[in-house]
């Protein structure tokens, strides 16, 4: 039961729900962006209780991806494209700042 709602919470299941909706993109499957955009609710529930983002803007994100759903359903890939950037663009922060604090600058090292 642990390793799921690491799954669902985690960084494999933002992944995966990325992945999916970029799939259902290129195969205009409008239903796969559908289930990617439910994927990714957890992740956004996760990082709405986050204390370095104020607002209410990341609960948002999945919209976008629902809107995606719809542009893809309307056959229109560069709009669908377009809303579903916002999310990558998001876990592309995240992914930085978990790196940045991982492996960031140490005190008293020059680069």
């Amino acid at each position: 039961m642990d390793i799921l709602i690491v799954f669902l919470f985690g960084f494999p299941g933002v992944f995966l729900s990325l992945l999916v909706s970029a799939v259902g993109i290129l195969k205009d499957q409008y239903w796969l962006v559908l289930i990617g955009a439910f994927l990714f609710m957890p992740f956004t529930y996760y990082l709405n209780g986050s204390p370095g983002l104020h607002g209410g803007f990341v609960i948002l994100l999945p919209l976008f991806q629902l809107g995606s759903t719809l542009a893809v359903y309307k056959k229109k890939r560069t709009l669908a494209w377009l809303l579903l950037a916002p999310s990558i663009l998001m876990v592309l922060w995240v992914v930085g700042v978990v790196l940045v604090y991982s492996f960031g600058i140490k005190e008293g090292v020059v680069y």
